[in-house]
């Protein structure tokens, strides 16, 4: 329907003219022009060096995938976001202008790498791997889903390994000195005894009053604060599988055919009971004699279970005599599992077997076979399936029609909404911190608060919410974000007043206990009237997670105290009380500990990082970057 319209469309009038007014365009810039100067495509340039539209794109696109892989439905969150799109898209280009200018200054070092050191590093990647080998189809199959050829990949990681041993060879040479190690280690190992006086906000918030006018005053100097977020009204049609269940016919014979073409889905696979006898020892040799001795013990006819609850490592089923639950094949370690389905016979003994956990003696409890479920005891679940599949298939074929019959009608939903045998739903106004479904989803955030959807007044592409929905929506109304009126806001305003006065407050208490502590005076009176409270810390570590952060930080930030002195700070907590720290005692080894090798390590990484960046803001300075105004163009989705 939609191209036979396209086609009458390029027969009318109008698009007659069109193409004449495009012919003479040509003829007044000259054909010339077009075919001669080509337009610069290229998102960067790097000393000469095109970075390619394409290779943004592909990498935009690995990166997003990354990042979709990694936060998940909070990604399409992020990604509404048109800024944060630009910025990641950016970063990409940065990224491969790094790449570039290593690239560049590998090649001039004559660094070559064999095609066999090539072919190594794709086989040792995890990628590209089944069952811990190499699998040549899904190689091909990744590549041909990221956009690479098997030649373009192979020199891709030519350029990698290349640039990876320059780079090495001038950042792999960072250490850390013997000194510098124990000097940090010894930091870290350091403890502090504190004594902490916390005045409490609130204590000052119940006394707290405010006039009009320290409210006005407020209102007008804050009034971000008090601003109603953008909102807007829609009016939306809704397709759901869940609806179309009803209209799906099935027969008995239909039901019947699922259940024959998917028995494996209604198949109970074989399981097993067994006891076992774990014998785990630091002494290998010693736990596997100990086993040997007592599989001697049970083929001389001992008791199983006596001997299970006496020796068992797994003290858990020892108590029961070594019994363990019922399971099924691949459930358990590899090696236990092909013991126990070795197993024939009811009571039958297995040779001592060796796992991750020791050495097991398994005794065969009893065998489930598998079975299969007949049809009579599913059936309702194979109808329930059966109607759930073909109505998500014609949940597809009208989620088209719904894309064509929008798209051909973009001003209103009314004619969809007919076509369709479907409703026109609106909403009320909503921000876009709503958290009503569906107007929740990202996805319809994004439409309802486009601004061409808004502007052009057309209806939204089809939005998939979820697998089994789908919504196109048209833009009612939009109100701009504004300033809440003060009739409204009156008693927010009046609470941050009365907390904002709360906390100069607090702090002015707080400092004339900080001066009394200096002064050594007493102060546990002043901190009972103020409701605060006093306590006592000792063995504190950098590491300690049992005292807020920002304390920790300050409390090590304290000078060690001398005698005839006290060393105190004053620290402001995040709703506004405030805590004075005065620091007792500095304790301190004198040992190294076992953190020695990982802190050399960890320095050595972190001048290598500094190298690193040092080396692209140098190569960076000493080269000639030029952007072209097409990078700022937005890659297909």
């Amino acid at each position: 329907m939609l191209m036979d319209k396209l086609r009458e469309g390029a027969q009318g009038r109008i698009a007659k003219i069109i193409f004449w007014l495009i012919i003479l365009s040509f003829a007044l810039a000259g054909v010339g022009s077009y075919l001669n100067s080509p337009v610069d495509t290229s998102p960067a340039e790097v000393n000469g060096e095109p970075i390619t539209a394409q290779a943004l794109d592909t990498a935009y696109r690995n990166e997003r995938s990354r990042l979709e892989s990694q936060f998940g439905e909070n990604f399409s969150q992020l990604a509404s976001n048109p800024e944060y799109i630009k910025q990641m898209r950016k970063g990409v280009l940065d990224k491969l202008i790094d790449q570039l200018l290593l690239d560049q200054q590998a090649h001039e070092t004559h660094i070559r790498v064999g095609d066999e050191q090539v072919k190594a590093a794709i086989r040792a990647m995890p990628e590209f791997q089944s069952e811990g080998k190499f699998d040549n189809e899904r190689y091909l199959n990744l590549l041909n889903r990221a956009g690479y050829t098997p030649q373009s990949f192979s020199e891709s990681i030519r350029q990698d390994l290349v640039r990876q041993n320059w780079v090495g060879g001038l950042i792999g040479s960072e250490f850390a000195l013997p000194g510098e190690v124990k000097t940090i280690d010894l930091l870290l190992q350091q403890t502090r005894d504190a004594t902490l006086y916390t005045l409490p906000v609130d204590h000052f918030l119940k006394t707290m009053t405010v006039t009009d006018a320290e409210l006005s005053a407020y209102y007008q100097a804050h009034q971000k604060q008090f601003m109603s977020p953008d909102q807007v009204k829609i009016s939306y049609v809704l397709l759901d599988a869940k609806d179309l269940q009803a209209t799906v016919a099935i027969t008995e014979q239909d039901v019947r055919d699922y259940y024959d073409q998917h028995l494996d889905q209604y198949r109970t696979a074989e399981r097993r009971q067994v006891a076992h006898i774990l014998i785990a020892d630091k002494d290998a040799a010693a736990a596997l004699k100990h086993a040997e001795t007592l599989l001697t013990e049970l083929k001389a006819g001992a008791d199983f279970a006596k001997l299970a609850s006496a020796n068992s490592t797994d003290t858990l089923s020892a108590r029961k005599g070594g019994v363990l639950d019922w399971f099924e094949k691949g459930v358990m370690d590899p090696e236990f599992d092909k013991a126990a389905f070795a197993l024939a016979k009811t009571g039958e003994l297995s040779p001592v077997v060796k796992s991750q956990f020791g050495y097991h003696i398994i005794k065969l409890l009893g065998i489930q076979p598998e079975a299969v479920k007949p049809f009579e005891q599913v059936k309702q679940d194979v109808e329930r399936k059966l109607r759930e599949e073909k109505a998500h298939e014609l949940f597809l074929d009208k989620q088209q029609q719904l894309a064509d019959l929008s798209f051909e009608n973009p001003d209103s939903l009314d004619l969809v909404a007919e076509k369709m045998e479907l409703k026109v739903l609106s909403s009320d106004f909503f921000s876009a911190a709503t958290d009503k479904a569906p107007f929740n989803d990202p996805k319809v955030k994004q439409q309802a608060f486009s601004d061409s959807v808004r502007e052009q007044n057309i209806n939204s592409e089809v939005i998939n919410i979820g697998d089994n929905q789908a919504m196109v929506l048209h833009v009612l109304e939009f109100k701009h974000a504004s300033a809440r009126p003060m009739d409204e806001v009156k008693g927010d305003v009046e609470a941050a007043v009365k907390l904002e006065k709360a906390q100069q407050a607090v702090r002015q208490q707080a400092e004339e206990l900080l001066a009394k502590l200096l002064k050594g005076e007493p102060v546990d009176e002043l901190v009972t009237s103020l409701s605060g409270k006093r306590e006592v810390r000792a063995g504190l570590t950098r590491m300690s997670s049992d005292l807020d952060a920002s304390l920790i930080q300050a409390l090590f930030r304290v000078a060690k105290p001398v005698a005839g002195k006290v060393s105190a700070e004053l620290v402001s907590q995040v709703d506004g009380s405030q805590v004075v720290l005065v620091l007792n005692k500095v304790g301190q080894s004198d040992k190294p500990s076992t953190m020695e090798a990982m802190l050399q390590n960890q320095l050595a990484q972190g001048r290598s990082t500094v190298v690193y960046q040092a080396l692209l803001e140098q190569t960076r300075a000493d080269s000639k970057i030029s952007y072209n105004s097409l990078s700022e163009q937005q890659p297909l989705e």
